[in-house]
């Protein structure tokens, strides 16, 4: 059975590229989103004191 040459060229390429293809960047895994109190839910703090 003859070798296709467009099928041979087309893995040669292929296998030329992966070498050169950075590898794909792994994501940390999803956490649930932590409920964010609004500013005025935040306990405030008291204004420092100039004099000191």
């Amino acid at each position: 059975m003859p070798i296709d040459p467009y099928a041979a060229l087309n893995a040669m390429l292929r296998a030329e590229a992966a070498r050169f293809t950075p590898p794909v960047r792994q994501t940390e895994p999803v956490r649930p989103a932590e409920p964010v109190a609004s500013e005025s839910e935040q306990p405030q703090k008291a204004p420092a004191d100039p004099a000191a």
